[in-house]
């Protein structure tokens, strides 16, 4: 039997539609990485630094310095400012060089393009981008400050970025490779300009361990909602019949085509000193090693997928729209320079930004 084509009014873009590195937030290091000393990374094609000032402020720039390019990594913190190794020129949380010693005047071409920061759960982000198009996003209706996080847990994904955050919206893959069998069809909304929900409810039908684990301590169904924050930023929640889970995945681009994800769970924050010790850790790290597994198991064994627009098939249109969406958003239009996005005012008001 021939399978179904796509919908003709459906046609995926093409696949040099996507930006390499999106405007969206990317998880930087652990906050306690910056206790002391900046700390430098090469991120979405770049050299970046982060760097805590000795008020508690952090700060994320290009780690290079404006005057002959040494890394700011190896740099010092004084007061305010990242100090370079070199020649002791320093940088302000702007990125505009504050200090040269021995310099009458400050050159105009002494500063370093800057990004946004929020700092939440034990964990730093940045926005890629001179100013965040959404804030962080956490689990609609909850309050960050209810939850508390446990450690980041990392795998990689041998696909691009896109392909990556495509799996939630790919619906034959969830009984295919994670043993989830849909119940109802999934329902697919945009709750915020820059997000994208899939909800549905399967039947868990997988033969591994921790679906048997599941199946008898958990129960047998599971009503699930992810939702795509910028193409990158993954929350997912699942509801059991005798359990609530929560993470997220954030998502980075690499120079050689993979992409890195890092996940945290949460639970409730408990209240109760008898509790919170040991069973909030145990907790965490029984969700962690659950979670962990579930994710990481397509990673291990899914090798060398690549985006094809001319494959996709009738079944493949959850995920066709999917990607149409993503090469829509404003940062991710062709021909625009994503330090240079910025919204309409309708859009900016409607993501209440102003």
């Amino acid at each position: 039997m021939q399978a179904e084509s796509l919908n003709k009014d459906c046609r995926p873009p093409a696949a040099d539609a996507f930006p390499a590195y999106p405007a969206s937030w990317y998880l930087f290091c652990a906050s306690s990485q910056l206790n002391d000393q900046p700390l430098s990374q090469r991120m979405l094609g770049r050299q970046l630094v982060a760097y805590r000032t000795a008020r508690g402020q952090v700060a994320v720039l290009d780690a290079h310095c404006a005057h002959l390019g040494a890394d700011l990594g190896c740099g010092t913190v004084v007061g305010e400012t990242l100090q370079c190794p070199f020649h002791n020129w320093r940088y302000g949380t702007n990125g505009v060089c504050t200090s040269i010693p021995h310099a009458a005047e400050i050159p105009s071409f002494a500063r370093l393009r800057t990004y946004p920061v929020a700092e939440r759960h034990g964990s730093v982000f940045f926005f890629n981008g001179p100013e965040a198009l959404f804030p962080l996003p956490f689990f609609f209706g909850a309050n960050p400050e209810e939850f508390v996080a446990g450690k980041v847990f990392r795998y990689l994904a041998d696909c691009a970025w896109f392909m990556t955050t495509a799996n939630a919206f790919d619906m034959q893959h969830f009984r295919c490779v994670h043993g989830r069998d849909l119940i109802d069809r999934c329902y697919v909304d945009c709750p915020h300009p820059f997000a994208r929900r899939n909800r549905y409810r399967a039947a868990i039908v997988g033969r591994s361990r921790t679906d048997g684990f599941l199946r008898s301590v958990l129960g047998p169904t599971v009503d699930v909602s992810i939702t795509c924050w910028g193409g990158t930023y993954l929350l997912m929640t699942a509801d059991f019949k005798r359990a609530h889970s929560c993470f997220l995945i954030a998502t980075r681009p690499l120079e050689d085509g993979k992409t890195l994800c890092e996940g945290i769970v949460f639970t409730r924050r408990t209240h109760n000193p008898l509790k919170r010790w040991p069973w909030q850790p145990l907790n965490l790290m029984i969700r962690r090693a659950l979670t962990h597994g579930f994710v990481a198991d397509e990673s291990r064994s899914l090798l060398g997928i690549r985006y094809n627009p001319a494959t996709l098939i009738g079944n493949d249109a959850t995920m066709a729209d999917f990607f149409t969406w993503l090469v829509q958003l404003p940062a991710h239009r062709s021909g625009v320079v994503q330090e240079e996005v910025r919204l309409s005012r309708p859009m900016a008001q409607a993501a209440n930004f102003g």
